[in-house]
């Protein structure tokens, strides 16, 4: 349809696209220009693997003091808890160094959901172009765990693997002792979670030239599951 075809792109360029990454912060015109190029992802990949890298070595030490610090669930051994702990701590030094791989695989996998909520009301998208989006809308995520980072590390050692999800959005409110799964629902209501639906409906809106409205449907579906999947994991969490 001739309403939903993207405002024409720049000419590639690798500068330029770590440039114009910084649109997907503000710019949501700008933004959308950038979700044709087939490689504009390297740039924020390049960027937020660096970030997130540096983040993990950082928090390591205090990590591993929240693992020796976790009091070990009721009816557990000690011995097979130290255990789990410790293949625990090796698989957050892996996933550190592979963040570039898990990235990627989480852009896609986002890129396709929104991918089938756009097909379902008629937003002809192509994948390459909400996986840009994805990338794009990434480098939120990535501020939002350097902020994270600042404020565990000026907090000190953790007394528990709660600790290392510092409060930043409504959970800051949330009295001592309220329920886990509530506590997960408020933290979700915070600046960065707002600032990244508002881009990513802006930008939808602009690139495919619909209402404000129908790229909210479009994009609807993504937040919903990630606000289920954090539900179900304070759910499952030590208490």
């Amino acid at each position: 349809m001739a309403d939903q075809v993207l405002p024409a792109a720049e000419p590639e360029s690798p500068m330029s696209d770590f440039g114009g990454m910084f649109n997907f912060f503000i710019d949501a015109q700008a933004a959308a220009k950038r979700l044709p190029r087939k490689w504009f992802w390297i740039a924020p990949l390049i960027l937020a693997s660096i970030v997130l890298i540096v983040l993990g070595v950082l928090n390591m030490p205090l990590v591993q003091q929240a693992m020796m610090n976790q009091p070990p669930p009721p009816n557990m051994d000690p011995e097979r808890y130290q255990h789990g702990m410790q293949v625990g701590m090796m698989i957050q030094k892996v996933a550190v160094f592979l963040s570039p791989v898990i990235m990627v695989v989480f852009w896609a996998i986002m890129a396709l959901i929104v991918y089938g909520a756009c097909a379902v009301i008629s937003i002809q998208a192509r994948f390459i172009e909400l996986f840009n989006l994805m990338a794009g809308l990434s480098l939120i995520t990535m501020l939002q765990a350097v902020v994270q980072a600042v404020i565990l590390h000026a907090k000190g050692e953790p007394s528990g693997m709660a600790d290392l999800q510092p409060a930043i959005g409504l959970d800051i409110f949330a009295p001592q002792g309220t329920n886990h799964v509530l506590v997960a629902f408020l933290g979700f209501v915070n600046v960065f979670e707002i600032w990244m639906i508002v881009m990513a409906v802006l930008i939808t809106a602009a690139a495919y030239r619909v209402t404000k409205g129908k790229a909210v449907v479009a994009i609807l579906p993504l937040f919903a599951l990630a606000l289920l999947l954090k539900l179900v994991g304070a759910f499952f969490s030590p208490r």
